[in-house]
Order: C-alpha cells, then sequence, then structure tokens
C-alpha cells in the first residue's frame, strides 16, 4: 500500500462526453487533481509535466491506442513506473489478464458509475504495493 494518498491522476480518453464525467466525478466526488488528455501523442508529454500518482488509459483511441501507449511508457524511463489503470468496454478478458500481467494496476469497466469512480480508483491505489 503506498504510504501517500491518491492525489493526481492523469486520464487519456478521446471522448468529451466521458472526460467531463470523469472529470466531475475525480475533481467535486473524489477531490482528486485531474489532467485529462485527447490522445496518445500527447500522453507522455504530460505525464512529465503534470507528474500524476496514476495513469487511467482508455482501451480504444486513434492513432495509438491504450496498450499500445502503455507499452510506450515502459520505454521510457520517467514514466515507466507510474501506476496504470485502464478504463474500456470492449477488451477481453485475456487481454485484460495480459495487461496486468505486464503491469497495469488494473482496469474499470464502462460505463463506469461516476459516484463510484474515485473509489474504485483509491481501491486500486491501494493495492499497489510502495
Amino acid at each position: 500500500m503506498p504510504t501517500r494518498p491518491l492525489e493526481k491522476v492523469l486520464y487519456v480518453e478521446d471522448d468529451e462526453d466521458i472526460q467531463r464525467i470523469a472529470r466531475m466525478s475525480l475533481e467535486r466526488v473524489g477531490k482528486l487533481s485531474v489532467e485529462i488528455v485527447t490522445n496518445s501523442t500527447e500522453a507522455i508529454a504530460r505525464m512529465k509535466v503534470f507528474q500524476p500518482d496514476l495513469v487511467m488509459l482508455d482501451w480504444m483511441m486513434p492513432e495509438m491506442d491504450g496498450p499500445t501507449l502503455f507499452r510506450k511508457m515502459h520505454e521510457d524511463p520517467e514514466v515507466a513506473g507510474l501506476p496504470v489503470v485502464f478504463i474500456t468496454a470492449k477488451a477481453s478478458p485475456r487481454e485484460l489478464e495480459e495487461l496486468v500481467r505486464l503491469g497495469a494496476k488494473g482496469t474499470i469497466s464502462k460505463p463506469f458509475s461516476p459516484k463510484d469512480l474515485p473509489d474504485q480508483l483509491r481501491g486500486l491505489w491501494a493495492a499497489i504495493p510502495d
């Protein structure tokens, strides 16, 4: 369990409606600091500037999907250690298991409950070894 609380989340999501719902949920309900980027191209650069505690990755995005971005993160020492949670409506259980095996800290299904999202993230955060 991390010794510090979850405070900063970066969410990579291309759908504007989901961005709004997630921001409202994480900021208003969860009292978290949130940065949202719309594509994988800008994601790693924002991770370096914002320095989130946790990264949420959408599975399906244009240009580069979440799993590909996750693998690219591991190639960059500045962001390789960031915990990642996948948000998805499409991935198969086998694909999700593979990402967890590769180091993802968990998954959250879409549609998610805005009321429950902060607690889901905090639950995954609490399970991360220090």
